[in-house]
């Protein structure tokens, strides 16, 4: 598991999912390291693997720092993402929530939302959709 301060990447590979949490804000350096880390923890997983991504602290990076968060979800759609479910909450900014479902469907799939990390898997566990990521 790597944990920083403003980012936490766990791969489970028992449930085939991989956990990501972004706090606060990231420049682009951090942003870099953390995409980077995210593709290579991700690596330890199966095909058709499933990420928990919790945005719920998350604060809009700026257009400069964003950009390797769509390197790193078209790393992971070549490596076979099945499932994308990202936790918001009251407090997480529309424009992130945006951002991410608008970059992960240039790359080739599109998420789902929950209110917490435990719906999310939840979500995940009651509900089979093959291919889902394929959308």
């Amino acid at each position: 598991m790597v944990r920083i301060d403003m980012y936490e990447i766990e791969a489970d590979p028992r449930t085939n999912r991989l956990y990501l949490s972004f706090t606060g804000r990231l420049e682009r350096e951090q942003m870099e390291t953390a995409a980077d880390e995210t593709v290579e923890t991700a690596e330890r997983l199966r095909e058709g693997f499933d990420i928990v991504n919790d945005l719920s602290g998350f604060t809009p990076p700026s257009p400069e720092a964003a950009k390797p968060i769509k390197r790193a979800q078209a790393e992971l759609k070549e490596m076979g993402v099945d499932r994308v479910v990202r936790v918001t909450d009251e407090e997480t900014s529309q424009v992130v929530v945006n951002a991410f479902e608008r970059r992960s469907q240039d790359v080739g799939y599109s998420g789902e939302t929950a209110d917490s990390v435990v719906e999310a898997e939840r979500t995940l566990d009651e509900t089979e959709v093959t291919g889902y990521a394929s959308a």
